[in-house]
């Protein structure tokens, strides 16, 4: 979801609900991969979740059924989502504890976590920002905790206004079952607040934060996701 409340499309429930059932945006290629990862990393651990920028939880709850978790911190700007994240969450033998909060504010004031998940929420700030992001993500992680992060991409080398046309022809063309004033919404969104950058970049910046590649999936040219641990 989104931090930003000039972001419109995000808090349009039901259109978000139709591009998910639809995996337009491969939420369940990019699910799979998010889950494969805290299994495998945390089998025999119980851990804490710190979850940037939540929305309402229900992609990313049932990748947590099954698993040790002591903790889930979840943050949106929206209090309508986080309502809705409450109930995603109950199944959750843990503390949830949710923040109505910025995800840079949260992430700030966050204690060390063994997992930082944030997910399509960090495009919408710019480059500098994402490079702060990263560093300040870097500092909050456990030793061996894990930044897993979701999100779209430009391609290398490639312009963002030209990104910003090929999403949309990819989208009109793509989400058959959005009508055309939802499409135009989402559009709209696009060319106003995504500012992806390519997969170099954010690795750059997160080589700069002190932070490593250790896993990566790629369902679809602009859909990815990353997870980082920290070096030492």
């Amino acid at each position: 979801m989104t931090d930003n409340p000039a972001i419109k499309f995000f808090h349009v429930w039901d259109t978000y609900a139709k591009v998910v059932a639809g995996n337009y945006m491969f939420h369940r290629e990019l699910g799979d991969a998010v889950h494969q990862i805290l299994q495998e990393r945390f089998t025999a651990k119980a851990f804490t979740i710190l979850d940037l920028g939540c929305g309402d939880a229900a992609t990313f709850a049932p990748l947590l059924e099954g698993l040790q978790i002591k903790q889930y911190l979840g943050a949106d700007l929206s209090d309508a989502a986080l309502q809705c994240a409450k109930e995603n969450l109950s199944f959750l033998r843990c503390p949830v504890e949710l923040r109505q909060s910025d995800f840079s504010a949260a992430l700030q004031e966050a204690p060390r976590q063994d997992v930082i998940y944030i997910s399509f929420a960090l495009h919408h700030l710019s480059s500098d920002q994402k490079a702060v992001f990263f560093r300040h993500a870097a500092q909050k992680l456990a030793p061996d905790g894990v930044l897993i992060f979701v999100d779209v991409f430009r391609e290398e080398a490639q312009p963002l206004d030209n990104y910003h046309a090929a999403y949309c022809d990819f989208l009109r063309h793509s989400m058959s079952d959005l009508n055309d004033d939802e499409k135009a919404s989402i559009c709209e969104h696009i060319t106003h607040y995504d500012f992806p950058d390519s997969r170099q970049m954010i690795c750059d910046f997160a080589e700069q934060a002190g932070l490593r590649l250790i896993a990566s999936v790629e369902p679809h040219k602009w859909h990815q996701m990353l997870s980082f641990q920290r070096n030492d």
